[in-house]
Protein backbone atom coordinates (compact mmCIF):
# COMPACT_ATOMS: atom_id res chain seq x y z
CA UNK A 1 0.00 0.00 0.00
CA UNK A 2 1.30 3.46 -0.91
CA UNK A 3 1.45 5.88 1.94
CA UNK A 4 2.14 9.59 1.71
CA UNK A 5 3.28 11.67 4.65
CA UNK A 6 -0.16 13.15 5.17
CA UNK A 7 -1.79 9.70 5.23
CA UNK A 8 0.63 8.52 7.93
CA UNK A 9 -0.51 11.49 9.99
CA UNK A 10 -4.15 10.68 9.23
CA UNK A 11 -4.81 13.78 7.09
CA UNK A 12 -7.52 12.88 4.63
CA UNK A 13 -9.74 15.97 4.77
CA UNK A 14 -9.14 19.63 5.72
CA UNK A 15 -10.62 19.10 9.19
CA UNK A 16 -7.97 16.43 9.89
CA UNK A 17 -5.28 18.90 8.86
CA UNK A 18 -6.68 21.56 11.18
CA UNK A 19 -6.76 19.14 14.13
CA UNK A 20 -3.21 17.96 13.43
CA UNK A 21 -1.98 21.54 13.10
CA UNK A 22 -3.43 22.41 16.49
CA UNK A 23 -1.99 19.29 18.08
CA UNK A 24 1.49 19.97 16.65
CA UNK A 25 1.17 23.73 17.27
CA UNK A 26 2.04 24.55 13.69
CA UNK A 27 2.43 28.13 12.51
CA UNK A 28 -0.43 29.54 10.44
CA UNK A 29 1.54 29.19 7.20
CA UNK A 30 2.28 25.53 7.95
CA UNK A 31 -1.35 24.88 8.86
CA UNK A 32 -2.58 26.53 5.64
CA UNK A 33 -0.18 24.41 3.60
CA UNK A 34 -1.35 21.22 5.31
CA UNK A 35 -5.02 22.12 4.83
CA UNK A 36 -4.36 22.96 1.18
CA UNK A 37 -2.75 19.58 0.58
CA UNK A 38 -5.63 17.76 2.26
CA UNK A 39 -8.21 19.29 -0.04
CA UNK A 40 -6.41 20.02 -3.31
CA UNK A 41 -4.45 16.98 -4.42
CA UNK A 42 -7.46 15.39 -6.11
CA UNK A 43 -7.48 18.08 -8.83
CA UNK A 44 -3.99 17.10 -10.00
CA UNK A 45 -3.31 14.57 -12.74
CA UNK A 46 -0.97 14.56 -15.72
CA UNK A 47 -3.91 13.31 -17.79
CA UNK A 48 -5.54 16.75 -17.50
CA UNK A 49 -2.74 18.31 -19.57
CA UNK A 50 -0.23 21.12 -19.29
CA UNK A 51 -2.77 23.96 -19.61
CA UNK A 52 -4.73 22.58 -16.65
CA UNK A 53 -1.50 22.35 -14.65
CA UNK A 54 -0.61 25.93 -15.56
CA UNK A 55 -4.08 27.14 -14.56
CA UNK A 56 -3.64 25.45 -11.16
CA UNK A 57 -0.19 27.00 -10.74
CA UNK A 58 -1.78 30.38 -11.48
CA UNK A 59 -4.58 29.82 -8.95
CA UNK A 60 -2.64 27.99 -6.20
CA UNK A 61 0.88 29.32 -6.56
CA UNK A 62 3.93 27.20 -7.33
CA UNK A 63 4.52 25.80 -3.82
CA UNK A 64 0.93 24.66 -3.26
CA UNK A 65 0.80 23.22 -6.79
CA UNK A 66 3.98 21.22 -6.14
CA UNK A 67 2.61 20.00 -2.79
CA UNK A 68 -0.61 18.86 -4.47
CA UNK A 69 1.20 17.26 -7.40
CA UNK A 70 3.56 15.28 -5.19
CA UNK A 71 0.72 14.14 -2.97
CA UNK A 72 -1.41 13.20 -5.98
CA UNK A 73 1.52 11.28 -7.44
CA UNK A 74 2.11 9.45 -4.14
CA UNK A 75 -1.57 8.47 -3.99
CA UNK A 76 -1.66 7.34 -7.63
CA UNK A 77 -0.73 3.92 -8.96
CA UNK A 78 2.23 5.44 -10.85
CA UNK A 79 5.78 4.46 -10.06
CA UNK A 80 8.35 6.82 -8.59
CA UNK A 81 9.98 7.04 -12.05
CA UNK A 82 6.79 7.99 -13.91
CA UNK A 83 7.80 10.59 -16.50
CA UNK A 84 4.35 12.16 -16.86
CA UNK A 85 3.97 12.75 -13.12
CA UNK A 86 7.55 14.00 -12.86
CA UNK A 87 7.02 16.47 -15.72
CA UNK A 88 3.81 17.73 -14.15
CA UNK A 89 5.24 18.05 -10.63
CA UNK A 90 8.18 20.07 -11.96
CA UNK A 91 6.13 22.39 -14.17
CA UNK A 92 6.64 25.35 -11.76
CA UNK A 93 10.40 25.08 -12.40
CA UNK A 94 9.84 25.60 -16.14
CA UNK A 95 6.87 27.96 -16.18
CA UNK A 96 6.00 31.08 -14.22
CA UNK A 97 2.40 32.20 -14.05
CA UNK A 98 1.78 35.58 -15.65
CA UNK A 99 -0.17 38.36 -13.98
CA UNK A 100 -3.74 38.76 -15.22
CA UNK A 101 -3.37 41.70 -17.62
CA UNK A 102 -6.92 43.10 -17.59
CA UNK A 103 -7.92 45.65 -14.96
CA UNK A 104 -11.16 47.20 -13.76
CA UNK A 105 -10.51 50.22 -16.00
CA UNK A 106 -10.70 47.95 -19.08
CA UNK A 107 -14.29 47.13 -18.18
CA UNK A 108 -15.31 50.56 -16.97
CA UNK A 109 -14.40 51.96 -20.39
CA UNK A 110 -16.67 49.26 -21.86
CA UNK A 111 -19.60 50.61 -19.83
CA UNK A 112 -19.50 48.31 -16.78
CA UNK A 113 -20.21 50.22 -13.58
CA UNK A 114 -18.31 49.69 -10.35
CA UNK A 115 -19.90 47.10 -8.12
CA UNK A 116 -20.96 43.47 -8.47
CA UNK A 117 -21.22 43.65 -12.28
CA UNK A 118 -17.60 44.81 -12.52
CA UNK A 119 -16.45 41.97 -10.27
CA UNK A 120 -18.43 39.45 -12.33
CA UNK A 121 -16.92 40.77 -15.57
CA UNK A 122 -13.40 40.55 -14.15
CA UNK A 123 -13.98 36.96 -12.96
CA UNK A 124 -15.47 35.93 -16.31
CA UNK A 125 -12.57 37.52 -18.19
CA UNK A 126 -10.00 35.86 -15.96
CA UNK A 127 -11.62 32.44 -16.49
CA UNK A 128 -11.70 32.99 -20.26
CA UNK A 129 -8.06 34.14 -20.20
CA UNK A 130 -7.04 30.97 -18.35
CA UNK A 131 -9.02 28.76 -20.73
CA UNK A 132 -7.39 30.48 -23.71
CA UNK A 133 -3.92 29.68 -22.41
CA UNK A 134 -2.92 33.05 -20.93
CA UNK A 135 -2.81 35.11 -24.14
CA UNK A 136 -0.97 38.42 -23.95
CA UNK A 137 -1.68 39.95 -27.35
CA UNK A 138 -3.91 43.01 -27.51
CA UNK A 139 -6.49 41.51 -29.89
CA UNK A 140 -7.08 38.41 -27.79
CA UNK A 141 -7.30 40.42 -24.58
CA UNK A 142 -9.71 42.86 -26.19
CA UNK A 143 -11.93 40.00 -27.36
CA UNK A 144 -11.90 38.46 -23.88
CA UNK A 145 -12.78 41.81 -22.30
CA UNK A 146 -15.54 42.48 -24.85
CA UNK A 147 -17.11 39.04 -24.30
CA UNK A 148 -16.97 39.37 -20.51
CA UNK A 149 -18.46 42.88 -20.65
CA UNK A 150 -21.41 41.64 -22.70
CA UNK A 151 -22.42 39.04 -20.09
Amino acid sequence: MRCSGSVRFGVLVPEDAERLAQKLRLHNVEQERLVSMAEGWRRISPERGELAAQALIYRLGPQAFTDHALLGWARSQASANDGNWHAMATTPRRWTAPVFPLKAADFIKRGIEKGPALGAALRAAESAWLAAGFPDDTDALGAIADAAAKR
